[in-house]
């Protein structure tokens, strides 16, 4: 209990998704439990994604203090952590922060993004630079392939890989703006610290993505809601994944398919430049050579006519989505409004 006229503690909650993935719980769950949560309360929870492999029982079993929350079936990445983080919002936690499993959280990542929110209230989405995996190591060392890449591209725009001149999703102005930040593009799902104010204003994560560009979304429309969202280059965590998308006919089409829907639902970018994008990606992607990598010709062509075929059926979606984005870019004010928010949660 608070005393009386005290202000109540930061609640944060913590999801971790897991899909037949038990070879990884032990660590990924232990380092959140060990978590130093001085000045806040943590609570970790397992959403499990119809899991064969035991996992929900392991997790019961060797951790009772996590909360398990245990889906009928596999809703994918975007559909099992928005279950997570509708029961956090439900429970009024503050901040919510996803984590993969194949991951080790250091003693004090949790606090000091919990820190970095206190201090920095313009901030609606930030995450720490991924570091290679090691299960023999604490250490963080080497940056994993995810960080690399994010680190080379720095704060251009989410396609500045495909050399299409397209403005940065950043604010053009320094003011208000974190000492130690990298305002990449958006920040991985694998270890995505949000606030729960961002959530009720811009909504949980598109279940149409299902897997892939679901975060970048999300980051996206924070920003059109006048957030800043950052990479903390102080801060880090071990990630197994983070580098390229596993070349398997599930990745290859999601990402195709998912890359199309995010543009087309993108309200900055105007038709005839959208259309010339989106050109170049399919002369790629029917030759195999998309953004998951090089397959033959057949596949690729095969591949990306079940993409397409998927996003025409989109298309009243698609609309929807895009009238939601004018509206929320419509409302948000960029940095002034960070700035009144800013005012308003210190004073």
């Amino acid at each position: 209990m608070t005393r009386e006229g005290s202000a109540p503690p930061v609640r944060v909650a913590t999801i971790t998704v897991g899909t037949n993935e038990i070879r990884w719980l032990d660590r990924a769950l232990g380092s959140l439990l060990a978590s130093d949560t001085t000045g806040f309360e943590l609570t970790v929870f397992y959403v499990d994604n119809a899991s064969a492999d035991g996992s929900v029982a392991h997790v019961i079993s060797a951790f009772p203090g996590v909360r398990v929350i245990r889906n009928p079936r596999n809703l994918g990445f975007t559909g099992a952590n928005n279950v997570g983080m509708r029961a956090a919002l439900a429970e009024g936690f503050d901040h919510i922060f996803l984590v993969n499993p194949d991951t080790w959280t250091p003693p004090g990542l949790v606090r000091g993004l919990v820190e970095f929110a206190q201090r920095w209230p313009q901030y609606g989405v930030i995450g720490p630079l991924q570091y290679r995996y090691d299960p023999a190591s604490t250490e963080l060392t080497d940056f994993n392939d995810w960080t690399q890449v994010a680190l080379y591209l720095g704060e251009q725009h989410t396609f500045a890989g495909d050399l299409l001149d397209h403005p940065s999703h950043v604010s053009a102005t320094v003011r208000d703006r974190a000492p130690r930040t990298l305002e990449h593009a958006y920040v991985q799902g694998s270890a995505l610290f949000v606030r729960a104010a961002v959530l009720c204003e811009v909504g949980l994560l598109d279940e149409v993505f299902h897997t892939y560009y679901e975060e970048v979304d999300l980051c996206r429309r924070a920003r059109w809601a006048g957030w800043r969202v950052a990479l903390l280059l102080d801060l880090g965590i071990q990630h197994k994944g983070g580098g390229g998308t596993a070349a398997s006919a599930y990745s290859r089409i999601h990402m195709r398919r998912n890359r199309y829907y995010y543009l087309l639902t993108d309200v900055d970018w105007p038709p005839a430049k959208a259309a010339r994008l989106a050109a170049r990606w399919l002369f790629s992607d029917v030759r195999g050579r998309g953004v998951t990598g090089r397959t033959s010709a057949g596949v690729g062509a095969r591949e990306t006519f079940v993409a397409l075929g998927w996003l025409a059926r989109q298309a009243p979606v698609i609309r929807e989505r895009r009238r939601r984005h004018r509206l929320l870019r419509a409302r948000g004010t960029g940095v002034d409004r960070a700035r009144e928010r800013k005012e308003t949660v210190r004073g």
